[in-house]
């Protein structure tokens, strides 16, 4: 497969880019078409194997991923959602527990850096987080939004976008009244009164895409501005091949050929005043997207008929250049956290069998780099295992991990 079949979503983000306040940059090179597509062996990103961090020279090479916390009583399963440090002390992670199929929604709250966690109930399942300050913050319900001016401690219920059909799954406030929610469907919300009150953009309204096929993934924020909000839209499956999963039948989906979707990308110049979309035809679903400057990091999911997973592509939005940073055929990247100096952190599993959608839980497996050229693989506690794993970041030396079995990691 072509490199270019992913740069149709690059090359919105070097539009975003200029649009910030920088001098645009050389325009990438026109993506494929699906017909022009052909069968190419990728190569790993890095090439060949990497080194363990312990016997490297570089500022990780002491460190590892110490579980703090474990989801361990009998009958008990647990997930993890979302997790963010906002402070050297100060955390939250979001999830549930079910308990003998009672589910039990709940906040865990960190004031140490993430050593010692208490749990505070919640009302409604949450989603996803997103915390402004050490103090404010929303999260996404099943149901409804919760904000919080208390850290995490205490909740009031604010509502979501009225869409019955369509359940939202992330909100991105630049303020405690300003913010967006979005998730299945075409159609995103912005809300000016903290989510008692949301209205349509517009611009989604008239997207030709079918909004049963959408769904939105991921947006970030270059500048006071500029804002890049990114989601995929494809043909489900049919019922027939929907009826049997997967990893029931790992030859049937081993065998399914690769076809293309579409990657949306919505892009603002004006602080979300008005927004410019644009659709193309690529291979992959846009999963994740986070920024640091002008560089931002994305995570692209594939199924089963390509040799890699996943892949993280790398954006340096003052140029408009992108590359490959990470791409290996054991690993399904979840998360890409970029450091200064063109670093990064990679979290992604090992899945447990020949399926990358399987229900087994895999191995968490976290990669650094100071440079996007040196890689090192970090020690992970090897009780932690899970689906899908989220990074935290507030510092280079202060990040924490969650997995969606329950398990906390911190970097000690």
């Amino acid at each position: 497969m072509k490199e270019t079949t992913r740069r149709v979503f690059l090359a919105v983000g070097a539009a975003a880019g200029c649009a910030a306040g920088q001098t645009p940059g050389p325009a990438p090179p026109k993506p494929a078409t699906p017909s022009q597509v052909r069968a190419e062996q990728l190569v790993a990103v890095p090439a060949g194997a990497i080194a363990p961090a312990e016997k490297g020279a570089g500022r990780y090479a002491a460190k590892r991923w110490k579980a703090v916390r474990l989801v361990d009583e009998d009958e008990t399963t647990g997930a993890l959602n979302d997790i963010r440090l906002m402070g050297m002390e100060r955390g939250i992670a979001v999830g549930a527990l079910n308990r003998r199929g009672k589910v039990e929604p709940q906040a865990l709250l960190t004031r140490d850096g993430g050593v010692n966690w208490t749990a505070v109930k919640l009302r409604d399942v949450p989603l996803s987080l997103q915390m402004l300050d050490e103090s404010r913050g929303f999260y996404v319900g099943e149901g409804s939004l919760w904000y919080t001016d208390e850290g995490g401690a205490a909740w009031e219920k604010r509502k979501l976008p009225n869409s019955r059909e369509y359940i939202m799954l992330r909100v991105h406030f630049v303020d405690p009244k300003r913010g967006w929610a979005y998730g299945a469907g075409k159609v995103f919300w912005s809300t000016e009164d903290g989510g008692l009150t949301w209205r349509k953009v517009k611009e989604s309204e008239d997207l030709n895409l079918k909004a049963e096929n959408t769904i939105w993934t991921s947006m970030v924020w270059l500048g006071e501005k500029a804002a890049m909000l990114a989601g995929s839209s494809a043909v489900p499956r049919t019922e027939a091949m929907a009826r049997i999963p997967d990893w029931m039948l790992p030859e049937r989906a081993a065998r399914r050929r690769l076809t293309p979707s579409t990657t949306v990308v919505g892009e603002t110049r004006d602080a979300g005043l008005t927004w410019k979309l644009s659709v193309a035809s690529t291979f992959g679903r846009v999963i994740r997207m986070r920024s640091y400057g002008m560089r931002a990091l994305t995570v692209f999911h594939y199924g089963d008929g390509m040799d890699f997973p996943s892949e993280v592509y790398d954006l340096d939005l003052t140029t408009g250049k992108s590359k490959p940073l990470f791409r290996r055929k054991e690993v399904v990247v979840h998360d890409a956290v970029p450091l200064p100096g063109g670093g990064a952190v990679i979290a992604g599993v090992e899945p447990a069998g020949r399926l990358r959608a399987t229900p087994v839980p895999g191995k968490v497996r976290i990669f650094v780099t100071d440079d996007g050229v040196e890689w090192s693989e970090m020690k992970v506690d090897y009780r932690a295992v899970g689906r899908r794993v989220t990074l935290a970041r507030f510092s280079d030396m202060n990040m924490l991990a969650a997995t969606d079995e329950g398990t906390i990691l911190k970097l000690m």
